[in-house]
């Protein structure tokens, strides 16, 4: 996962997993953040960053597991090196993501009408996903990390949208959402490092995806 779902996709087909047939809804408020940069290192090779944080309070359920949550906290951190002639990796690319459910109370607020979201300080389980091929990562090492943060309002709130369906002759995914969303500016850590935005929003909606596999 690469975070959570506020009014796009993201988490569903995460939590779903190739081949499986599932369905997975989330109502209620949410906030995310992300940055990525690239940096030449001057000798040929450029170096690519990129991280985010995602929140939601209200209500996320599915029928593949039988557990619901009221919150949850997303995050992830990736990085790789690449040749600046040929676009190869130089080294292994580093990923690494986690997340945590039902926060301890208190843990994340949400202003009214999509004014602010704050997070305290909270710890996460994060886990490296080595990837032996572009299609095939395997779960690796895991540490904690301390993530924090507040989210404030800055732009007009807007209401959309959306439906999306995918065939790829094994799975039909469906996916639907709704609701309000917001631009915020974004101030906190991830492990002790700021985290500089390249976007941020907060939101309040809901959203459903299901996936439906032949023959599974």
């Amino acid at each position: 996962m690469v975070g959570l779902m506020a009014i796009s996709s993201g988490s569903a087909a995460a939590a779903t997993g190739p081949g499986a047939d599932g369905t997975f809804t989330q109502n209620g408020q949410s906030a995310d953040v992300g940055t990525f940069d690239c940096v030449p290192n001057g000798n040929g090779t450029t170096t690519c960053f990129e991280g985010g944080l995602s929140v939601f309070a209200g209500k996320m359920s599915d029928n593949f597991s039988g557990v619901s949550h009221v919150s949850a906290v997303c995050t992830w951190l990736n990085s790789a090196t690449f040749d600046d002639e040929t676009g190869e990796y130089v080294g292994d690319p580093i990923s690494e993501s986690g997340c945590r459910d039902d926060l301890p109370k208190g843990a994340l607020t949400f202003g009214r009408s999509l004014s602010s979201a704050t997070l305290t300080p909270t710890t996460i389980t994060m886990s490296q996903w080595i990837c032996t091929d572009k299609t095939t990562c395997e779960q690796g090492p895991s540490r904690d990390v301390t993530v924090q943060g507040t989210w404030t309002g800055d732009g007009p709130t807007t209401y959309g949208k959306y439906h999306f369906t995918g065939d790829d002759g094994i799975c039909r995914v469906n996916e639907s959402g709704k609701g309000y969303d917001r631009g915020a500016t974004f101030t906190g850590t991830v492990d002790g490092t700021t985290l500089d935005q390249s976007y941020g929003s907060i939101a309040d909606g809901k959203s459903t995806f299901r996936s439906r596999c032949a023959g599974i």
